[in-house]
């Protein structure tokens, strides 16, 4: 089944060669046609992840990260299902859905298999959604990994950032005692959120022997920076740290190292309701249109965004 479209042509976000923001090219092509198994999703809005412009520059990542020239951008998106193909069940026009889909998500169409879809829960924008799947299967996947308890004292660095933000809170619901590191102008935020903020820099082993005379239990770390080799100074249990952002320190360390890919559609579904019940938030940093889209990676490359940074199509939110 398909819906009335009205455009004639569909955007996309594109690169044609390894380098800085400016390799970033919106271009036109035909609306995308869902194969019998697929659906056709409209766009609404796409995330920025930091690993989005680590593949664009070119940079060494990980072997599962295939990069091939000229390429897609963006990962994360929300948007309604525009069609569907004729083998298609439980899915219809106009579902509001969001999930990821590498080299895909900024465009103003996109195909996708179901399977990898999730229903947007009534009461959560697009916008939030759309910003979701990367830190909110992350974030999910770091906080199960270590069966936290009332019992434990957790340290999360970048604990405004769109990760960082979301591990805390939810391993703040466990009952655990939670310090995040962040910028000064974000621990009003963090407070408001449950969490107890410090100030990043050369006292902050000081500051959390300070704040948490109990001693850290767990850390998650989100930003590297040297929080992994902090956290074993401070006598975690190399088990107990999570590192989704410092993978040399996990070649030097056997820490853990659990991110997004132990978590599926199922966990993405029970972050996004707990947003819907406003139980969790997940700020927006700034929202740019995808004509814009070097201007919103120049914003996340320059760093310290509190929450997510959010490309539109202008369908609306």
């Amino acid at each position: 089944m398909i819906a009335d479209e009205p455009d004639a042509v569909s955007r996309r976000v594109v690169f044609r060669r390894f380098g800085g923001p400016e390799v970033l090219e919106v271009e036109l092509r035909p609306i995308p046609v869902p194969a019998p198994d697929e659906v056709l999703v409209r766009v609404a809005a796409a995330g920025v992840n930091p690993v989005d412009w680590k593949l664009f520059s070119g940079q060494p990542l990980h072997d599962s990260y295939e990069r091939t020239l000229p390429s897609g951008n963006g990962y994360d998106f929300a948007g309604t299902i525009a069609a569907t193909g004729v083998d298609v069940e439980g899915w219809r026009v106009g579902d509001r859905v969001f999930g990821g889909l590498r080299y895909h998500a900024q465009a103003d169409h996109l195909v996708i298999d179901p399977r990898l879809l999730v229903h947007v829960p009534q009461g959560l924008s697009l916008l939030v959604a759309g910003s979701l799947n990367v830190v909110g299967r992350t974030a999910f996947a770091s906080v199960e990994s270590q069966h936290l308890t009332a019992d434990d004292v957790v340290l999360v660095s970048g604990a405004a950032g769109g990760v960082g933000i979301l591990t805390a809170q939810l391993a703040a619901r466990t009952g655990a005692r939670v310090y995040g590191t962040a910028s000064p102008r974000n621990h009003a935020l963090l407070r408001r959120l449950g969490i107890h903020p410090l100030a990043y820099g050369d006292t902050l082993a000081d500051q959390v022997r300070a704040a948490a005379p109990e001693r850290l239990t767990v850390v998650f770390d989100t930003v590297g920076h040297g929080t992994v080799d902090l956290g074993l100074t401070l006598g975690v249990p190399p088990e107990r740290i999570n590192s989704v952002a410092d993978y040399e320190a996990r070649q030097r360390h056997p820490i853990a190292g659990v991110g997004g890919a132990a978590a599926g559609p199922r966990e993405l579904a029970i972050v996004a309701q707990l947003l819907a019940d406003r139980m969790i938030e997940l700020p927006i940093d700034s929202v740019h249109q995808l004509g814009s889209v070097r201007d919103a990676y120049a914003r996340s490359i320059a760093g310290h965004a509190t929450g997510k940074i959010v490309i539109t199509t202008a369908q609306g939110s």
